[in-house]
């Protein structure tokens, strides 16, 4: 009887033992060497980078900042236009300085990846029939005023854009060769008072084919009238000549035919004290009184004269 207490105490003991062994456990992974590769960008770094891909990349604002601007008389001095290329040029410079500081936070891509399909929707503008390159070609060709420069520093806008993106995206080719064409566009005009010197001369070619539309009127009381408004908003001018250019007036009515006015278009043919001579145009309008009757004329939108040889003031 003792032996048997006995055995049942070891066999006790020994089962008690064995459950108190610790139990194996899963293996776990191994913690990254730290050493080599970029931990998690933290809360602050994920700010910044959301800011600096919207300012840069998503919504640049190195187009709307750095568009030409050039306003109301100034748009005929050469002068203001070299005060707004160094504004505009300002903003190009800026960019990408922004984006230099940028890059020196060395910023984990995964945060700005994603907006490069953005990006090259963006750089595509250039490109096309209407992409930015063609418009300053047609403009180079065929435009008459100093403002047609502002198609040319567009070029120098997408150029600044496409140097900074190409930094912050240096393995895409497409945007490498977007950069290729802006600049090969910008190198073939020389510079931007050359392209401004080519204004000037188309202007001066079209005035010299330009001439007064003919008569197909006449009205000795409008035509007295569009001589004294048109001196009074160009008094460097004496309105040598006026020939309305409508056979008959033309009447504007609302969705129910009934009139509201009726319009003429005058071409003028003007002299300066220098003696050079100019066409320019007006409008003549008689608004509806009722009844059928118009009430008394007035002249509105006069156009600058523009310069050109006297014998095409017929």
């Amino acid at each position: 009887m003792k032996k048997l207490l006995v055995l049942v105490c070891l066999i006790g003991f020994n089962f008690i033992i064995s459950n108190a062994q610790p139990r194996p456990t899963r293996p776990t992974r191994p913690e990254p060497n730290t050493s080599e590769s970029k931990p998690r960008p933290g809360r602050d770094e994920i700010t910044a980078s959301f800011n600096y891909s919207k300012e840069l990349l998503t919504e640049p604002f190195i187009f709307k900042k750095g568009e030409l601007l050039v306003t109301g008389d100034d748009v005929t001095k050469r002068e203001a236009f070299i005060a707004a290329f160094a504004k505009s040029d300002a903003v190009i410079a800026e960019y990408l300085a922004e984006v230099d500081k940028f890059l020196a936070t060395n910023p984990t891509m995964s945060l700005y990846a994603n907006n490069l399909s953005r990006v090259k929707i963006k750089a595509k503008g250039i490109e096309g029939d209407y992409g930015h390159i063609k418009k300053a070609e047609k403009e180079f060709k065929t435009g008459n005023s100093l403002g047609g420069v502002y198609y040319l520093q567009n070029l120098y806008i997408y150029k600044g854009f496409l140097q900074g993106v190409t930094k912050i995206y240096p393995q895409d080719e497409a945007l490498k060769e977007y950069l290729k064409q802006v600049s090969e566009a910008i190198e073939s005009y020389g510079s931007r008072e050359k392209f401004m010197d080519k204004m000037v001369g188309n202007q001066r070619k079209q005035a010299e084919n330009m001439k007064m539309i003919p008569a197909q009127m006449s009205n000795p009381k409008i035509e007295a009238l569009v001589k004294n408004k048109y001196e009074a908003s160009f008094p460097g001018f004496k309105v040598t000549k006026v020939n309305i250019t409508y056979a008959t007036w033309i009447i504007d009515k609302n969705d129910l035919g009934i009139p509201l006015r009726r319009k003429l278009s005058v071409s003028v043919g003007v002299k300066n004290e220098k003696g050079e001579c100019g066409i320019g145009s007006s409008n003549v309008g008689e608004d509806y009184q009722g009844g059928g009757s118009y009430g008394q004329a007035y002249t509105y939108l006069p156009s600058d004269p523009i310069i050109v040889p006297c014998e095409n003031i017929k």
